[in-house]
């Protein structure tokens, strides 16, 4: 069965994050998250970047959810979405691999007082390592659609091994759905393992029930919607109570936070999977201030 990891691109000169990708893989799905594979074997990496960076930061946001490896590339004349780039790649907590002329010094002070002090630092990025992502208990849906002959069909990442039959509950929908055919690369197969983009036909699907469905889940994977968590602020944010974005497993919901010395109640208006940590952002801060608050890390 294929098997495989997800990768992020970000920079804020976007012919650049695309070179960087087309280093590492060949683009199969241009659209707002432009998506790169390359395959060896039963082993597929998936190379996302985002396009519409930095008017549309949710959609990148999610991108990064997505991935356990991010690539961040710092130009020569850096600007606040350079930095607002680098406080999302260490909220993530993903694997971060910062790729940049400047020197080591240098880009290490940018990013002083964040995670990515000790991240490795290169001038390119020509490979990525292979592995799997995480079971995480479910499949990511990015879209649906209904093909003649076949029925309702979903596209997204397998963050679980799925296999033909298998029954998931679509989310937020509440609803049970069979999963009847299997496509990865085109190809049917009769699974697949976590880390791979898919295609899924659903049985007991309906394509417009299917279009509000973020994610198909495991009977026994939990999902929270009000939860205490440990909040990790940034040292010029100061989160006080109030609505944010919170983004996690590929999918961003609004939240209502109530803030209390290092920790928040947290009260999102859909489920989301329960995850170590999610993206905490307030995308209404006036421009030029970053937009990455931190990170939520359920308790």
């Amino acid at each position: 069965m294929y098997f495989g990891n997800i990768t992020s691109v970000l920079s804020s000169d976007p012919q650049r994050a695309g070179k960087i990708a087309e280093k590492l893989g060949k683009l199969h799905e241009n659209a707002k998250v432009n998506i790169y594979y390359r395959r060896n074997g039963d082993y597929i990496r998936s190379i996302l970047v985002a396009t519409q960076y930095p008017e549309k930061l949710l959609c990148l946001a999610e991108a990064v959810s997505l991935s356990s490896r991010v690539i961040l590339n710092v130009p020569d004349s850096p600007k606040w979405t350079d930095g607002e780039l680098g406080l999302l790649a260490d909220s993530s907590g993903a694997k971060v691999v910062i790729t940049s002329d400047l020197s080591e010094d240098k880009v290490r002070k940018m990013f002083k007082g964040i995670g990515l002090e000790g991240s490795e630092i290169t001038q390119g990025v020509n490979d990525v390592p292979e592995g799997e992502e995480k079971d995480k208990g479910f499949i990511y849906v990015d879209k649906a659609f209904n093909v003649k002959g076949v029925g309702t069909v979903v596209t997204g990442f397998s963050f679980t091994p799925a296999e033909l039959h298998e029954k998931l509950n679509a989310v937020p929908v509440n609803k049970e759905v069979e999963v009847k055919t299997i496509q990865v690369l085109d190809e049917d197969q009769k699974g697949v393992k976590p880390g791979v983009r898919i295609g899924f036909s659903l049985r007991n699907a309906k394509e417009e029930e299917m279009r509000d469905t973020y994610i198909l889940v495991k009977p026994s994977v939990p999902l929270i919607k009000e939860f205490e968590a440990e909040l990790v602020s940034y040292p010029w944010s100061k989160p006080t109570d109030g609505n944010y974005h919170v983004v996690g497993g590929g999918v961003a919901v609004t939240a209502t936070l109530k803030v209390n010395e290092g920790n928040a109640q947290v009260s999102l208006t859909s489920p989301l999977p329960k995850l170590e940590r999610y993206i905490l952002l307030n995308v209404n801060v006036k421009q030029g201030k970053p937009r990455v608050i931190g990170y939520l890390k359920p308790k």
